[in-house]
């Protein structure tokens, strides 16, 4: 199960990536809704990242 969670979080960062990219080339072309919408949505998909390998407490 480990492993399968570690490959999902390495997909989330890529797609992070990839929506980082696609909002700095919208705001090359000076496009800012989009530029925004683009980097607000890479940077949900890298804090999901993140807190999928964040270690939780033990339940008790």
């Amino acid at each position: 199960m480990s492993k399968v969670i570690d490959a999902l979080s390495v997909l989330l960062v890529l797609g992070a990536i990839s929506a980082f990219a696609v909002g700095v080339v919208a705001l090359g072309e000076r496009r800012d809704l989009v530029a925004l919408y683009w980097l607000a949505i890479g940077g949900l998909v890298l804090r999901s990242a993140v807190e999928l390998l964040r270690p939780r407490p033990s339940a008790r």
